[in-house]
């Protein structure tokens, strides 16, 4: 009798844990440089990573929720207790705008990533503790003025790259872009642990975490009590972030 009692007793307990979600943890430096006179700029950004859901914590800068299973990103203003809806249809409509820096626009604006958009050069160099070597925007489809990238791979992060894949669908939406600008990315062996998008304003992301987690929280993921729904803003950029 004892023994029975005792296993209704953890029943409750163990339905708690197992609502807990595995996937990914990562943190990474995201380093803004700006023209002129203003500032440069590093923040700290916290992600999660589970399925089909996903936080990203950009401190000062807000929180972004995606929740691909219901079809929503949530961007969390913490210093108005407010959050804006953003469809993934709207970020897939817009995904050609927010990904323009990265591939080969034409005459008419359209998009596209040729099978030969990045190479891989001799440099090396070693970053936080990994050993990487550079892969960049194949000269040839650059102009003297025109944005370009630099990734530093290295094939010493255990971690399937795939991860990278989902920070752009957060960022970008799931669309058919993201995924063609993905399979560039995934030519290369190893992970970008820096990504440098080089333009007017160049910003820097460098990873400095990444790990495997068995105990996310689902809240996480679900907008806090206490905040209110406000419309989007007309002039909301058409990507949610940057990479």
């Amino acid at each position: 009798m004892k023994k029975l009692i005792l296993v209704i007793c953890l029943l409750p307990v163990m339905a708690t844990a197992g609502e807990l979600l595995s996937g990914y943890y990562t943190e990474e430096e995201v380093r803004t440089f700006y023209p002129l006179d203003v500032s440069d700029q590093t923040i700290i950004r916290k992600s999660w990573y589970a399925g089909d859901r996903m936080l990203k914590d950009e401190q000062w800068q807000g929180k972004t929720i995606a929740r691909f299973d219901k079809g929503m990103i949530y961007q969390l203003d913490q210093s108005s207790n407010s959050y804006v809806e953003i469809s993934t249809q709207f970020l897939r409509n817009n995904a050609s705008s927010g990904l323009s820096g990265f591939g080969v626009t034409d005459a008419k604006g359209r998009i596209s990533f040729p099978e030969d958009l990045f190479i891989r050069t001799e440099s090396t160099k070693q970053i936080a503790k990994w050993n990487c070597y550079q892969v960049m925007t194949n000269p040839k489809y650059r102009t003297p003025e025109g944005p370009y990238v630099v990734f530093w791979y290295s094939e010493e992060v255990d971690f399937p790259v795939e991860v990278y894949g989902d920070q752009l669908k957060q960022m970008f939406g799931n669309s058919a872009e993201v995924e063609q600008f993905f399979d560039r990315i995934k030519k290369f062996e190893g992970y970008p642990v820096r990504t440098e998008a080089h333009d007017i304003i160049n910003t820097y992301t460098t990873l400095m975490k990444i790990e495997r987690r068995e105990d996310i929280d689902p809240a996480l993921f679900e907008i806090p009590d206490g905040y209110l729904g406000v419309p989007l803003p007309e002039d909301f950029p058409a990507e949610a972030g940057q990479p």
